[in-house]
C-alpha cells in the first residue's frame, strides 16, 4: 500500500501553497528563483526558515543595500547577497551552515550531514519529515548540482520510494504540496535516483549534503516579556 507523509505546516489555499504563522495568518511557502536575488541553496534555506517559523516572508524581501545588523535575517542577507555574491555561483553547504549559525544561533540549530551511502541520507531525511521538519537537501547530476527543500515522503509498504520537494527553480504549486520529486533507487550506478520537476525536467541524480534546520524552544524571562 502506498502512503504519503507531508510536514504539518503546509496548506493548500485558494491563493496557492501557504505556511501558517503563529498568529494564524497564512504566508507564502514557496520561493521561486527570481523573487530573491540568490542561488537555489539560498532559496531552499529561506523556504526552510519560513516553514519552521524562524522568519516571515516580509523579512526576506530585499530593499536596497541597507541592513540592520541587530536582525538575524538582515545579517544573513548581508552575508548571502553582499559578501558571497551568491547570484553568480552556488555555495558550499558547510559555508551555508556557518552563515546561518552566525545569524540565527539564538533561535535555531543547524546540522550538516553527508554520507557515501544513499540509504543513510534517506533515513535522515525521513526522520526529519516524520517529525515535521523540512530538510534542505542537495542533489548531484552529471555536470551540475541543485538544492531543494524536502517537505514529504512517499512510501510503499512503509518503505520510502520518493522524496517530495519544493524546488525553487520550478513554478509554485497550486494544487499540491510539492512541485518536484526524487524517485529512489530507480537506476544502478552513481546516479541511482531520478529527479523530476514541474517544468518537465528529468535527471539521473545522487543525493548529496543535507542541512537540518530546527527552531529552538526559547523560554523568555519576565524581563524579556
Amino acid at each position: 500500500m502506498k502512503t504519503i507523509k507531508i510536514i504539518e505546516n503546509l496548506y493548500i489555499t485558494k491563493d496557492g501553497l501557504r505556511t501558517k504563522l503563529k498568529n494564524g495568518r497564512f504566508q507564502i511557502a514557496h520561493l521561486q528563483q527570481g523573487s530573491l536575488d540568490g542561488a537555489c541553496a539560498i532559496y531552499s534555506v529561506s523556504m526552510n526558515l519560513l516553514l519552521i517559523g524562524a522568519i516571515k516572508y516580509s523579512d526576506i524581501r530585499i530593499n536596497g543595500n541597507e541592513y540592520d545588523k541587530r536582525s538575524g535575517i538582515e545579517r544573513l542577507k548581508k552575508e548571502f547577497f553582499e559578501r558571497k555574491g551568491l547570484h553568480r555561483e552556488g555555495i558550499d553547504y558547510l559555508v551555508l551552515q556557518y552563515a546561518i549559525k552566525s545569524s540565527f544561533s539564538k533561535y535555531i540549530t543547524v546540522e550538516h550531514f553527508s554520507a557515501d551511502n544513499s540509504e543513510d541520507i534517506i533515513n535522515r531525511i525521513d526522520d526529519n519529515i516524520q517529525n515535521n521538519f523540512p530538510v534542505t537537501i542537495s542533489i548531484e547530476f552529471k555536470g551540475g548540482a541543485h538544492a531543494l527543500l524536502a517537505v514529504g515522503m512517499e512510501y510503499e509498504d512503509e518503505k520510502p520510494i520518493k522524496i517530495l520537494c519544493l524546488d525553487p527553480d520550478s513554478k509554485s504549486p497550486n494544487m499540491s504540496y510539492w512541485n518536484s520529486e526524487i524517485a529512489l533507487f530507480e537506476n544502478k550506478g552513481k546516479y541511482n535516483h531520478i529527479f523530476m520537476d514541474a517544468n518537465g525536467s528529468i535527471y539521473n541524480v545522487q543525493l548529496d549534503d543535507i542541512l537540518e534546520i530546527r527552531k529552538k524552544h526559547i523560554v523568555r524571562s519576565k524581563k524579556e516579556k
